[in-house]
């Protein structure tokens, strides 16, 4: 299952908004997998992730399945043009899916389940409490659809999302059977994105378990683990115990020694791929894996270094999966092309998303940090770039001294003592500068073109 669209009409910041995907295998494209959205804080990337999993998920997540909706539904103003406004909005959330075999598998169901169809879920308020219901276009894969997720076993509809509070458990508190009581697998491979206390699996529950019962797959697995990690750090082929320990620097160090960092990182790929081996395909490498997996703030606790290369590193490492990440970070963006960017932006009080056409791969974090993706006007501190601002202005009128300030901090930046001394220069300036202007010459006071010339001297 791809995702080649997404519609969305009144969820939280968004009115009215469309996002068409890029898909694996799409040529003239380096990374065809990669979907990355930027913007300010507050304006929707993560309810856009979610909106994602709602669509999709809408004939599991309406029913049992352990997934409560609240505060999804986009509030109107109170007030329209003077008018008090009664009109109670209803969500709605349609994602266009190209289905693969894991959505064909058995030759009765192949014509149920096209190769393109369409899921809405609608949310609305009864009462105070907000409600889900579904539909499909074609309706006669209706019952297919819903089977298919309900089945915990199927590999259809793999989708996985992880929000930007990630925290591993600790193994030995791992409790599986309660984790599936209280949300069905589906759900809980998204729960993430909807509460912020789930906690992800730990590799040290069920990644020893593996070197024994499926030795195939656990090769599989150790192989892209150390393939997405960079080459200082590396997990060992061979547990130890009940855990894998990591060689960091050449240093041996168990999971829970590791910075925070990694273990983050770590934390989530390694759920990643234990929902990864549970979902896939009988008869499929794990690198042929097909589905989505959506990440918030993909460069979370990431050195510099590392967030120019993860996100190409994780689109190699599973081409076929499409990946939905949102990132803060300038680093990130400047390893993509301009097709893999959504900018988010505000406009009439609702949330829009744009593809711009600046490139911006190739080019320095300040360049794409003041290109239109951030839109920044300067990558200073704000004092300091409002000193340069006025340095810049004295410079201009003639002062040779404020050029070569404004040189010196472009070149070495500004102590604390350097912020504060141009306004005692400033101002003592002041003070001399009338007594000797009306000593001197007291019919000059009436002449501001002198006076300009007496301040260009000092």
């Amino acid at each position: 299952m791809h995702i080649s669209k997404l519609q969305i009409e009144n969820l939280r910041s968004f009115e009215k908004a469309t996002l068409e995907f890029n898909l694996p295998g799409t040529k003239d494209l380096q990374y065809p997998n990669v979907n990355v959205l930027l913007g300010d804080n507050g304006l929707g990337k993560t309810s856009i992730l979610k909106a994602v999993a709602l669509a999709v998920l809408g004939p599991l997540l309406s029913g049992n399945s352990g997934f409560v909706p609240e505060g999804l539904i986009r509030r109107a103003p109170a007030k329209i043009a003077g008018k008090v406004n009664l009109k109670k909005n209803t969500a709605i959330l349609t994602a266009d899916i190209i289905s693969t075999v894991e959505e064909r598998p058995l030759k009765a169901a192949t014509d149920l389940m096209p190769e393109t169809f369409s899921v809405s879920t609608e949310v609305r308020t009864v009462s105070s409490v907000e409600r889900m219901s579904w539909h499909m276009s074609p309706k006669s894969a209706d019952e297919t659809i819903e089977a298919m997720q309900l089945d915990e076993k199927s590999p259809a509809f793999f989708i996985v999302g992880y929000g930007a509070t990630r925290r591993v458990e600790a193994s030995a508190r791992v409790d599986e059977s309660a984790r599936t009581r209280s949300r069905l697998r589906r759900y809980e491979r998204v729960a993430g994105l909807f509460e912020d206390h789930l906690t992800l699996m730990p590799l040290s529950y069920w990644l020893p378990a593996f070197s024994v019962e499926n030795k195939g797959r656990y090769k599989q697995v150790i192989n892209l683990i150390n393939e997405l990690l960079p080459p200082a750090c590396q997990i060992q082929t061979q547990p130890t115990g009940r855990e894998h320990l990591f060689e960091m620097n050449g240093i041996v160090l168990p999971f829970r020694a590791l910075s925070d960092g990694y273990r983050a990182y770590i934390g989530w790929i390694g759920d990643m791929l234990f929902h990864v081996c549970k979902g896939i395909a009988s008869g499929l490498k794990l690198r042929e894996m097909r589905g989505v997996i959506m990440v918030d703030e993909i460069d979370l606790h990431l050195h510099p270094e590392w967030q120019r290369s993860v996100v190409p590193t994780l689109a190699k490492a599973l081409p076929n999966v499409q990946f939905i990440l949102t990132t803060h970070s300038p680093l990130v963006v400047g390893s993509l092309m301009s097709q893999n960017l959504f900018v988010l932006a505000e406009e009439n009080g609702s949330t829009i998303v744009k593809r711009l056409p600046e490139h911006v791969r190739g080019k320095s974090a300040e360049q794409i940090l003041l290109s239109p993706y951030f839109g920044l006007d300067s990558t200073r501190a704000a004092p300091v770039a409002d000193k340069l601002n006025e340095l810049a202005r004295r410079a201009v009128s003639g002062n040779v001294k404020a050029s070569v300030d404004y040189l010196r901090v472009l070149a070495e930046g500004m102590s604390f003592e350097d912020m504060a001394k141009p306004q005692k220069v400033q101002v003592a300036t002041a003070r001399v500068r009338r007594p000797r202007a009306v000593k001197a010459k007291p019919e000059v006071v009436a002449q501001p073109q002198r006076s300009k010339q007496a301040e260009s001297k000092e």
